[in-house]
């Protein structure tokens, strides 16, 4: 039996990385939406259920740590993913105060970033993927 197909949403303010990671993502299985701007995030997240957001450094509409936060209330239990250019401890520290679930640094190994979200939606023996029980 396959693991259902998870739904991703990767707001990346550039094309390229965001081209990258969903190429990545759909030979796991996994469906990837993309959003550029905090305001589209939000937007698709409001209006479509997600698994996982991967969230950038910096939008034209603000910062990922705002973003981090609003989606942290919207959606309490989805994971989210920073894979931010920020590399200093104390920016993963403020990452992950705002709620994220995990923090890589590019540029880096973009292979681990498919391993990070696979472990992130594995499912676990203790209980559901996230989402499920919604």
């Amino acid at each position: 039996m396959s693991p259902r197909e998870r739904r991703v949403l990767c707001a990346e303010p550039h094309d390229d990385t965001c081209s990258l990671i969903s190429m990545l993502l759909a030979r796991q299985g996994h469906q990837v939406a993309s959003a550029k701007t905090i305001g589209e995030c939000l937007k698709l997240a409001g209006r479509e259920r997600f698994d996982l957001y991967i969230l950038d450094d910096d939008y034209i509409d603000g910062t990922s740590l705002e973003l981090c936060k609003q989606l942290r209330q919207l959606t309490p239990g989805t994971p989210i993913l920073f894979f931010s250019s920020h590399a200093f401890q104390r920016d993963r520290e403020r990452g992950l105060e705002a709620g994220a679930s995990a923090y890589l640094t590019k540029p880096g190994d973009i292979f681990e970033i498919v391993q990070t979200i696979n472990a992130i939606l594995m499912p676990s023996a203790n209980g559901p993927a996230p989402n499920e029980a919604e």
